[in-house]
């Protein structure tokens, strides 16, 4: 879990009592929250080794990273909303990532000189929720097809005058998509797996070169 703080707009770590549900931020604030505090967001996702590169480079296209180990490309889509479209979204960001070629990745940014043109990127969904449709393609495509795609859901507490944020991997083990904040509320252990329990500060930085 992040806490935002509303001073320096960044992610940092929050106490149990005291927290009170509140709607994600909407998907401008949250683009800018994740872009200005990328390495902590990465962290709090599981993929630490991705590099942010870009911020919308191409419409559709919300971030761009760099998996540095695998050399592979990351396009990462941000909303707040619960939305059934985002997926559709996706797939069509990452079919006009695919087709770049080299001196498209250039443009885009001067470290991808090196990656192979025409490789398919990989999916991070970041949204305030899904469509049981939405999860249920995404597991089809990761598992049946080996498309490399991971979906997460944003959940917001307020503890006095901060907001928290909470990240979990989908879909998630008991299906109950309030179970990070009701687990915050109570001051419980977390329960299911891609809970996020650090925090995060919401200050300004630099966002990363285009």
């Amino acid at each position: 879990m992040l806490r935002i703080d509303e001073t320096s707009g960044t992610l940092v770590a929050p106490q149990a009592a005291g927290l009170v549900q509140e709607s994600p931020p909407d998907r401008e604030e949250l683009l800018s929250l994740v872009t200005s505090s990328w390495e902590a967001f990465a962290t709090e996702l599981g993929i630490p080794n991705v590099k942010l590169l870009a911020r919308e480079p191409v419409p559709y296209v919300d971030l761009l990273g760099l998996d540095e180990e695998a050399q592979r490309l990351v396009v990462i889509l941000v909303t707040g909303d619960t939305v059934e479209w985002q997926l559709g979204r996706a797939l069509g960001a990452a079919a006009e990532v695919a087709g770049w070629d080299k001196d498209k990745l250039v443009e885009a940014h001067e470290s991808l000189a090196e990656v192979e043109p025409g490789s398919s990127p990989a999916l991070v969904l970041v949204a305030g929720g899904y469509d049981e449709r939405a999860i249920a393609t995404i597991e089809w495509l990761a598992g049946k097809h080996g498309v490399p795609i991971s979906a997460y859901t944003v959940s917001m507490v307020r503890f006095g005058g901060e907001r928290l944020l909470a990240v979990r991997r989908e879909p998630a083990q008991n299906g109950d998509p309030a179970s990070d904040v009701q687990w915050m509320l109570s001051g419980g252990l977390p329960t299911g797996a891609g809970v996020a329990s650090p925090m995060v500060s919401t200050a300004a930085s630099t966002p990363p070169p285009a």
